[in-house]
């Protein structure tokens, strides 16, 4: 069956997720949650499981490519994707009850740190807490702030609102400023509902979230310019994609300082995060690749294809912005490409 053209773009970056190993990570669960941290990229899902017979666990956001949603760091004017800046080295750190991403670079250390919670209206664990530190490794005063874009999907497609505070729902692109009044937002379908922190205790408010299309958030390295009442398209390609940014303004962080801030994220209560309850979380190790026979990890036909792959991803990336023409000829041999690749490694 042929491939749309617009999907082949997805196909291929699924398809390298599953040759690099990144959807396997180390599993933590606890309660109704399950969290998994993806060591190759920096990026972690969120999973819940509601107390109905038979359910299993349903993703709180996009998780079929976990790299849409991602921190970036501002440091003195420069912007950094963590996971996808090559200043910064990647390990998990932490320990089971609070296992961490942890990025070095000889200039600063970023520590992603997670924790189990559970809101007033749950049993059991249903969300985390996830805070967020700056470490500033030399001697001069730099400058620091946060940006962390989720990449939502529970509002979309069904007919209503994408997101709703606990005051008013939220139809268009808007944004909330430190000196709103709202605590939280949800993203809901019918079955389950995310809900994140606009404020948190007495902690300092991000100085401002934005729900808008992802394509236009993940776009821009910093902050994206708000158009007000805009719809969550982003034509022609991106329609009712919505997504959510934080952002801690820059702020002066001192030779040897930290800074920290913090989110709660969890599966939707009408009584809001309250006192949002730590719990211990059961680790889980992480998948491991097998080994070849002379001991190492590497594949060279697998390298081979991951080039491939890749290739393909930013030629169909300009493509679809425009920068890039391609003949129907060129669409159907990658189409044949990904067919060959998918038989290869007995990929559906």
């Amino acid at each position: 069956m042929k491939i749309p053209r617009l999907a082949l773009r997805f196909w291929a970056g699924m398809f390298a997720l599953v040759l690099t190993g990144i959807v396997h990570g180390a599993e933590y669960t606890e309660g109704a949650m399950r969290l998994v941290l993806q060591e190759g990229t920096g990026r972690f899902s969120l999973y819940y499981r509601s107390n109905a017979p038979g359910a299993s666990y349903e993703p709180l956001f996009m998780d079929q490519d976990p790299r849409t949603s991602f921190l970036a760091i501002l440091l003195n004017n420069r912007v950094y994707r963590m996971g996808e800046a090559s200043a910064f080295r990647i390990r998990l750190g932490g320990s089971s009850a609070r296992p961490s991403f942890i990025f070095e670079s000889p200039f600063l250390m970023v520590t992603q740190e997670y924790s189990f919670i559970k809101t007033p209206g749950s049993a059991v664990s249903n969300g985390i807490r996830l805070d967020i530190r700056a470490v500033n490794l030399g001697k001069d005063s730099v400058q620091v702030g946060f940006r962390l874009l989720l990449d939502t999907n529970l509002g979309e497609g069904g007919g209503g609102p994408p997101f709703a505070t606990e005051q008013r729902s939220l139809a268009a692109e808007t944004v909330i400023e430190s000196r709103s009044s709202e605590q939280r937002w949800i993203s809901r379908n019918n079955r389950i509902g995310l809900m994140g922190s606009l404020v948190l205790g007495d902690e300092k408010r991000p100085d401002l979230v934005h729900f808008a299309n992802w394509k236009r958030l993940n776009e821009v390295s910093w902050k994206l310019t708000h158009v007000p009442e805009r719809n969550f398209n982003y034509l022609p390609y991106s329609i009712g994609d919505s997504a959510v940014c934080y952002y801690f303004d820059p702020l002066p962080l001192a030779g040897g300082a930290s800074r920290t801030v913090s989110i709660l994220l969890s599966a939707e209560d009408s009584r809001g995060f309250g006192a949002a309850l730590p719990v211990e979380p059961v680790f889980v190790p992480p998948v491991t690749p097998q080994s070849t026979p002379s001991g190492s990890t590497r594949d060279p036909v697998r390298d081979r294809d991951m080039a491939i792959l890749q290739d393909m991803i930013s030629r169909l990336d300009a493509y679809m912005d425009g920068r890039l023409f391609l003949s129907d000829e060129e669409l159907a041999t990658m189409e044949l490409i990904i067919a060959g690749i998918k038989s290869r490694y007995g990929l559906p």
